[in-house]
């Protein structure tokens, strides 16, 4: 399967084509990053939140560790301390919470604003590649062997214009039925030329 053209101009522009498809993908990744790094920093207060969260639970612990040494109400107090330190710990949750669900809207947002522009180019660039590399397959796959060109000959007898064939031969028709090898090459050649196809020189 053929994935270039023989002839320069159409090769350069498939070659052309496949580097600003690289080039776009590439640009859009860089775009996507920059998008994931600025919805992320959303999530910049969660990071305070656990830290206080933390810090409120841990001292609040240790102070019922302690209040539980007075008597006769040490016991309640340190049981309604630790139930106070449950908040730090909801605290920390929450922090939690808010920075999962701002990376997950990232990674929304990103694959939206990547995957649009560049599903679509690529769309498109499949379009027309696979569209030409059917047409070069239907054109023949041994564009070297001499039956492959009789056939093609014909075929460019059939379909190209009176002119463009009189321009090669004053009498086409007649130089495809002398059996001249360098006639129906040139023949060959101009339904080749439509997609960047050249045939190739008859083996001896």
């Amino acid at each position: 399967m053929r994935w270039y053209a023989d002839a320069p101009v159409r090769r350069s522009r498939q070659v052309l084509a496949d580097l600003f498809l690289l080039g776009w993908v590439v640009a859009w990744v860089l775009v996507g990053r920059a998008v994931f790094g600025l919805v992320t920093t959303l999530a910049a207060p969660a990071d305070p939140l656990r830290e206080a969260g933390g810090s409120l639970s841990a001292r609040l612990t240790e102070a019922a560790a302690e209040v539980t040494r007075i008597p006769a109400v040490g016991d309640s107090l340190g049981e309604r301390l630790t139930g106070a330190a449950a908040v730090g710990t909801d605290l920390v949750a929450a922090g939690d919470r808010l920075e999962e669900s701002v990376r997950t809207v990232a990674w929304v947002v990103t694959l939206l604003t990547t995957g649009t522009p560049v599903l679509l180019v690529l769309a498109v660039w499949a379009l027309f590649r696979v569209a030409w590399m059917r047409r070069a397959a239907a054109l023949g796959r041994e564009l070297d062997d001499p039956e492959s060109q009789e056939l093609l000959a014909l075929r460019a007898l059939v379909r190209q214009s009176p002119r463009r064939l009189q321009e090669l031969y004053p009498d086409p028709v007649g130089a495809w039925r002398s059996g001249d090898p360098e006639a129906r090459r040139a023949l060959a050649d101009l339904e080749l030329a439509e997609v960047g196809l050249r045939s190739r020189p008859a083996r001896r």
